[in-house]
């Protein structure tokens, strides 16, 4: 197996990114609207010491928002985690497997938003559960907002993959493929 493919599985916890919709804003409450072909959900860890980026490619979103009270936001994101990409069919194939995202048994990753709260002019933080290989962990993400006919919320999130049993087995040991995982996401919706 290859470490690539752990890290894909840790991406797949970022799909948990959904929090970066859930702190999209308006001046007005809106339901928001993800526009996946314009957005991306991206992670990035390091393979015997080596950086490694991945990416998720289908993923949605039900987000409601209203400016004066983001602590009244409802936002929900699904991954599909059989989209990793790790830019080689044969890690990807192996990201998939049991021991890492184990995608035939649980095909997607979810993230349900429990708390937004503005932390200064058109930035916030997000805090929720992501869920990914039938593990549920809290997550925290901060965020921008740049308001818009197309509204984009860019950011990211720290996580650990051990916490969600991405890299089981031998692909436990942390000198090998890191614990550390970082999700960046970049959405562009419409009101």
């Amino acid at each position: 197996m290859n470490y690539r493919y752990a890290m894909t599985l840790l991406a797949a916890a970022s799909m948990s990114i959904g929090l970066g919709v859930s702190g999209i804003t308006d001046a007005n409450a809106a339901n928001l609207k993800l526009d996946a072909a314009k957005s991306s959900l991206e992670f990035s860890f390091s393979q015997l010491g080596v950086p490694m980026k991945g990416k998720f490619t289908k993923f949605s979103a039900n987000v409601f928002f209203d400016a004066k009270k983001p602590e009244a936001t409802k936002a929900d994101f699904t991954v599909d985690l059989n989209s990793v990409s790790l830019g080689a069919a044969d890690y990807d194939a192996e990201t998939k497997s049991p021991l890492w995202l184990n995608t035939r048994a649980f095909p997607n990753a979810t993230f349900v938003a429990e708390r937004v709260a503005s932390v200064g002019p058109g930035r916030f933080e997000a805090t929720g559960k992501l869920s990914i290989k039938g593990a549920t962990q809290p997550i925290k993400a901060t965020f921008t907002y740049t308001d818009g006919a197309n509204p984009v919320v860019e950011g990211s999130f720290p996580m650990k993959r051990l916490a969600w049993k991405i890299g089981d087995g031998e692909w436990k040991d942390t000198s090998i493929v890191a614990d550390d995982v970082t999700v960046r996401f970049r959405f562009v919706t419409s009101k």
